[in-house]
């Protein structure tokens, strides 16, 4: 996705290119494909949790951890690569860089001060789904913070596509707006209020 949306951003800003080189790169680097992979990859990530939600049996504390750390990847790559291409500002993307950064190491903390409470420091693994005492809850207002991010996303790739025209100010209040949850929703990683007790037998004292 990334890829494509530099290739695109270079091929705009390239006046030197062959008829035949402009429409291999137009089909490549196109934003009406980087928005249809995008929305794609969106979808697949809310298949993944409804399926987690309707079948509880399919959820794993391992899942738990790896889910926002890959939503965190997905999201901070693409707005890195946004913020390149002057799409987005760069102080929101380094909020939500800063933010995600300061999210994991927070937890990996916070987790091992727990297994440190029970004297097996060395012994649990931060993300070992057998041995691990706490696992992350995702609050309401960290899911709404993802969906805004990604929606902001999604417009800034839109805004791209020559069909698509969005009024700035849709842009500017949602980045306002997505600043605040970014920053709301911090406060539950950070103070430990998002971590749960996995339901470990070995740790439910």
């Amino acid at each position: 996705l990334s890829y494509i949306l530099l290739s695109s951003h270079y091929s705009e800003r390239s006046t030197e290119v062959s008829s035949v080189s402009s429409s291999v790169d137009g089909a490549i680097s196109s934003p009406a494909l980087a928005l249809s992979l995008f929305l794609m990859m969106g979808f697949t990530d809310w298949l993944d949790g409804y399926v987690a939600r309707k079948y509880p049996s399919t959820a794993t504390v391992l899942g738990t951890y790896l889910d926002p750390i890959a939503d965190k990847l997905f999201v901070g790559v693409t707005s890195v690569t946004l913020w390149y291409t002057s799409v987005l500002p760069g102080p929101l993307v380094l909020l939500w860089v800063g933010r995600d950064i300061a999210m994991v190491g927070s937890v990996y903390w916070l987790v091992a001060q727990k297994n440190a409470e029970n004297g097996n420091a060395k012994k649990a693994a931060v993300m070992d789904p057998l041995r691990t005492p706490l696992q992350l809850q995702a609050s309401m207002l960290s899911k709404v913070n993802t969906t805004l991010q990604i929606g902001l996303i999604a417009l800034g790739i839109g805004s791209q596509v020559p069909s698509i025209v969005l009024p700035p100010e849709l842009m500017t209040s949602l980045v306002w707006v997505t600043a605040g949850t970014t920053v709301g929703s911090a406060i539950g990683y950070l103070d430990g209020s998002a971590l749960k007790k996995s339901g470990n037998r070995k740790w439910s004292s």
